[in-house]
């Protein structure tokens, strides 16, 4: 499918502050750029950094594709699928081939740490599945990249500043996960992105130099992290 706009919708799984934050303390001086997110690396590489992905970008493979970051990038730190809402409100009509892409609901299961009741995840979902909804109303030639929740425990129901596991919280990040995946395959214009899945391993209970998480906030991408984001959304793409 050849796209004519890139619109990115979601958290900081996809912007570029922590990333260029990890780039210039592990690789001062290595960076082209401090455009070093997920979204900034699917649009346009930074080639002294990541060599391995020189010419697999947006800019190089859909070279008729607009992105402007101020208009057409709406991720934003500590974004929920709350804003999520917001956030797809400001995307304009077009009936132009698009590419979307969409990282939340992290935001919204972390907030939920430690509360009593039912799984939110469903209350969650349902905001995404009416985002996603709203999106392709308002693009429906979009073709619309759904990513899913990845897990900094590796599966150990452990993070940094809990003492206790975290087992009914990683109960609903795969009822989360689950969702998502389901969603995906209900409709021909979404795709599975699935950075769950890619980032296992490389969380907690990898060494430090193969970790794709911030050492300084063990729930953000760093410099590695971002890039394996965009790797993901390459992947889904058959890029």
């Amino acid at each position: 499918m050849n796209f004519t706009r890139y619109v990115a919708l979601g958290d900081s799984i996809s912007i570029d502050s922590y990333p260029a934050h990890d780039a210039e303390l592990r690789y001062p001086g290595r960076a082209g750029t401090d455009r070093l997110g997920a979204v900034s690396l699917l649009v346009k590489n930074d080639d002294e950094l990541w060599p391995e992905f020189r010419g697999r970008d947006l800019a190089t493979l859909q070279p008729s594709l607009q992105f402007d970051a101020n208009r057409d990038d709406l991720t934003a730190d500590g974004a929920t699928t709350e804003s999520l809402l917001r956030q797809v409100e400001r995307v304009s009509r077009g009936d132009e081939p698009a590419l979307v892409t969409i990282t939340a609901g992290g935001n919204d299961l972390l907030g939920s740490i430690g509360t009593r009741g039912p799984s939110p995840a469903p209350e969650i979902f349902e905001r995404l599945r009416t985002a996603v909804a709203r999106i392709l109303k308002l693009r429906p030639n979009a073709l619309v990249l759904l990513g899913t929740v990845y897990d900094p425990s590796d599966g150990t129901r452990r993070l940094p500043g809990y003492t206790r596991t975290l087992d009914r919280e990683a109960e609903w990040l795969d009822e989360y996960n689950e969702l998502v995946r389901g969603l995906a395959k209900s409709e021909e214009r979404l795709r599975l992105a699935d950075i769950h899945q890619h980032f296992m391993t490389h969380g907690l209970t990898a060494p430090v130099h193969e970790q794709w998480y911030l050492r300084e906030s063990i729930i953000e991408p760093n410099a590695r992290g971002a890039s394996e984001v965009r790797r993901v959304w390459l992947e889904a793409l058959g890029l």
